[in-house]
């Protein structure tokens, strides 16, 4: 849908840093200092988070 949910946040405060809502969950997790892809990814697993979204 082209209508955005009401919980939808487009910006994220996490760790002193804003992660960016419209990012795949995956990418938008490496904005935060020290989380790199490889430890981004394995976050996303162990927490059963889609990773499409």
């Amino acid at each position: 849908s082209l209508i955005a949910n009401e919980d939808f946040q487009h910006i994220l405060r996490i760790l002193n840093t804003n992660v960016d809502g419209r990012q795949k969950i995956m990418f938008a997790l490496t904005s935060i200092k020290g989380i790199g892809r490889r430890f981004a990814n394995i976050v996303c697993k162990k927490a059963d988070v889609d990773m499409n979204k």
